[in-house]
């Protein structure tokens, strides 16, 4: 038996049973290469604040109960603490259990005795909140080693960052699909390509004339092979795209039904795959699955894609191109069952589409995992936990952690009567000017750094200092009133990370090449920007009306004190929304401009401050008619960089005929780059011309949805339900082959009712240019010209525009 002392980072976490004892299981990464770390050492608890303060542990410490599973339920160990909770110092105990199993058992039986805290905390958790260790950054544990088993004996976090080197595979497969959409239960895995930054291969089950190609027997063995290849990499990452959703299931799915199995963990327990929220997660034991998808959508969601990309679709290649400029190899994905049914010089196609979206993922993971490492580190949980969560968790966790350290006992989640009661008693929101909708030129835009996290900073909101009698305290505009003499948890986070990021900010500008600092303060201005939210959460921990009410009255006091200041120095106030204000600057100057942000900065608190965002060339404004009081953001600018700013216009969707999609786009950018309307509008009109015409292929036409039932089961006969049911009835297409298929159908001039004239793209024969400029174009359009002064009969005509609203 030997002690020694490790470095490195910890990349997965989890528990398991041995022995009836519970087993925390740590993935290690030194520059060694991977450790597995177990420690015993740890129980799993949760906190009992008695309803009478006579009450002692001697009191229930000899509580037995029964399991789901038969089992005797005992109380393991109580400590008698001091914790704060909310306002007040409180009793309490800390009641140990030996399995985390018991803990939801036990905590529901000894509820009799007073209210239980904390029972709901998932174990791994529990533990590096405890021990005080964030996942990825540099830890040094003191472990014992015996018969190859190594055990914590201490573990903790250290200054500073290790460069250890995370080893990962990026993968994709393709898969037979002759109905457009696979059947995990029916269609066979024909293609798995990977990458691992250094050897790039596409597996599959038939002889491909490509030196990358390796051919295997049958599905069974090639499965087998991309297992070998896994574990033989002991990859720490596993990378792919909407992997969690389709990739991981169906090549576990097909591990089952090929009798290959799908044994890619690093350690015993199961791949499985389980829900998070309103996401699914992949679970890999000792292992991280790191689906790009769920990257990409959140750094969207959280308004960080206008600093490191910008797009409308989130399709594999259109990311790909957004943060490359280059373009990958696409095929038709409803025609890949063809490309491996013709074989020749179109399988070698399909392989190199194969290959080109293990390359694409590649060189996603580079980009992307600067960010996601950051995101993790400054939450302090693991790289998978961080890829699949929401913002709100991130900030809650990160509560959890600070909770932990100064005392506090953390709060139950809401039962389903309190979420009811919160979402029936909303607070005011923030303040917005409606614009009035039209054309602006020279227009310049400012912003509060950061202006819900420095009001709760400034004032020290925070549940634990909400107070109704305390004389020295911050009062809010809407009279609720915050201690000065102890700070609150949440303020003294959120200045934390504030401090943080101004640090990591400077940094970087001497270091504007390091992805790394780049990532740490987009993570730290993500987290930052998002406690409000979870603050004012009906879900939230941490919820608290009062405390989110007072944010936005403070924030609705900015704003508008900032507008009225605007409207008397003689800019023209285009537009006023949260923490926001659009001016157009008319005969005022850029040098005006500046000198009245910093006059409006010299008058704020400290720690708040009023920012330029950008100068704009052009905007298209659209008001909310008929309403006082605001209307959200909805608005279409042109910087004087080039670059065009999109908020709130219901862009058509991806399922709407391409012809539509394209038209819109056409209109959005002629109103900006060219500031003339009556061209955007003749642009609309020529295509209405052109559908009249019959001069339109049908390919720009196609509608294409799902057919997620089968054909029967529909009360509605919606177009699409139509198209796939005539093309079975005229002997097109058997039904099999529609079902569950991707149907792509034109609307003709043949039949009474829309859907009568519904026929799949390969039978049609005309197409019906009413439908196309009614359903299609017009609408699309008219989302954005009718703010312009058009309506739908002129967009229709060749005439000119008969009238301006």
């Amino acid at each position: 038996m030997s002690t020694y002392e490790l470095r490195g980072v910890i990349t997965d976490i989890d528990y398991t049973i041995k022995d009836s004892n519970t087993v925390i299981r740590i993935a290690f990464k030194t520059n060694e290469g991977s450790k597995i770390l177990k420690d015993y050492n740890f129980l799993p608890y949760f906190y009992l604040v008695p309803h009478n303060n006579a009450l002692t542990k001697e009191s229930f410490e000899s509580v037995r109960i029964i399991g789901d599973r038969g089992e005797e339920i005992t109380v393991e160990r109580i400590d008698e603490v001091r914790k704060m909770l909310e306002q007040s110092e409180v009793r309490a105990f800390r009641v140990y259990a030996k399995n985390p199993r018991f803990i939801p058992k036990l905590s529901a039986a000894l509820s009799d005795f007073g209210r239980c805290y904390e029972y709901d905390i998932v174990f791994w958790k529990r533990y590096i909140i405890d021990r005080g260790i964030s996942p990825l950054s540099a830890i040094k544990a003191t472990v014992r080693e015996q018969d190859g088993e190594i055990s914590i004996e201490r573990i903790e976090n250290v200054q500073g960052q290790l460069d250890v080197k995370l080893s990962h595979i990026c993968f994709d497969i393709e898969t037979y699909n002759p109905l457009g959409v696979p059947r995990m239960d029916k269609d066979p895995t024909i293609m798995i390509s990977y990458t691992d930054g250094d050897k790039s291969e596409v597996f599959a089950t038939k002889k491909i004339k490509e030196k990358f190609v390796k051919t295997f027997h049958s599905e069974s063995e090639m499965i087998k092979g991309f297992v070998e290849v896994i574990n033989n990499a002991d990859a720490d990452i596993i990378v792919g795209y909407n992997s969690s959703n389709f990739d991981l299931p169906y090549l576990l799915e097909r591990g089952k039904v090929s009798g290959s199995g799908f044994a890619i963990g690093r350690w015993d327990g199961e791949v499985r795959q389980e829900s998070h929220g309103l996401m699914q997660a992949f679970k890999i034991p000792g292992r991280t699955n790191l689906d790009i998808y769920n990257v990409a959508k959140f750094v969207s969601v959280v308004g960080a894609a206008e600093q490191l990309i910008k797009v409308n679709s989130f399709k594999l290649g259109d990311i790909y191109n957004a943060v490359t400029g280059n373009t990958k190899v696409t095929v038709v994905k409803t025609n890949i069952w063809q490309l491996w049914d013709n074989e020749g010089e179109e399988l070698e196609e399909l392989a190199r589409y194969s290959l080109s979206d293990a390359l694409s993922l590649d060189a996603l993971y580079d980009f992307f995992l600067p960010l996601e490492i950051e995101v993790a580190r400054a939450s302090g949980t693991t790289l998978g936990e961080a890829a699949i969560s929401t913002t709100g968790q991130l900030v809650e966790f990160v509560l959890m952690r600070y909770a932990n350290i100064y005392n506090y006992i953390i709060p139950n989640k809401p039962s389903d009567n309190e979420i009811h009661e919160r979402t029936a008693n909303p607070f005011e929101g923030a303040y917005v000017k409606t614009p009035e909708a039209g054309i602006y030129e020279n227009i310049v835009v400012f912003d509060f750094r950061g202006l819900y996290p420095s009001i709760i900073i400034a004032h020290n909101i925070d549940n634990s200092t909400l107070c109704t009698d305390c004389e020295d305290a911050f009062v809010a505009p809407d009279g609720s009133r915050f201690r000065k003499d102890r700070k609150g948890v949440m303020p003294i986070v959120l200045k934390k990370l504030i401090d943080e990021r101004n640090e990591v900010k400077k940094l970087h500008k001497k270091n504007p090449d390091d992805k790394s600092l780049s990532g740490r303060y987009q993570a730290l201005k993500i987290l930052a920007n998002s406690f409000y939210g979870y603050m004012g959460y009906a879900r939230s921990r941490w919820y608290n009306r009062k405390c989110a009410a007072s944010v936005t009255a403070y924030g609705r006091q900015f704003i508008t004190k900032v507008i009225d200041d605007a409207g008397a120095a003689g800019f023209n106030v285009i537009y006023g929304d949260t923490d926001s204000v659009f001016l157009a600057l008319g005969n005022k100057t850029r040098d005006d401009a500046m000198a009245f942000l910093a006059n409006v900065n010299g008058k704020l608190p400290e720690g708040m401050e009023l920012e330029l965002e950008d100068f704009y060339s052009r905007g298209v404004f659209v008001g909310k008619r008929g309403s006082e009081g605001g209307a959200k953001k909805k608005y279409a600018m042109l910087s004087e960089s080039g670059k065009i700013k999109i908020k709130g216009f219901e862009l058509v969707r991806r399922d709407w005929s391409k012809i539509a999609r394209d038209t819109q786009r056409a209109v959005l950018e002629t109103i900006l780059k060219e500031g003339d309307k009556d061209k955007a509008a003749n642009i609309v009109k020529e295509v209405v011309e052109k559908l009249k015409g019959g001069k339109v292929p049908f390919s720009e036409l196609a509608i294409s949805t799902q057919l997620k039932k089968g054909l029967g089961k529909y009360d509605i006969k919606s177009p699409e339900v139509a198209a796939a049911s005539r093309a079975v009835k005229d002997g097109f297409k058997k039904k099999n082959e529609v079902e569950g298929a991707v149907i792509s159908f034109v609307i003709t001039k043949d039949g009474n009712s829309i859907s009568d004239r519904a026929r799949i793209v390969e039978m049609a024969e005309n197409y019906d240019p009413d439908y196309y400029i009614n359903h299609q174009i017009i609408p699309s359009t008219l989302k954005i010209l009718k703010e312009l002064g058009y309506n739908a009969d002129e967009l229709k005509s060749k005439g000119s525009q008969k009238k301006l609203g």
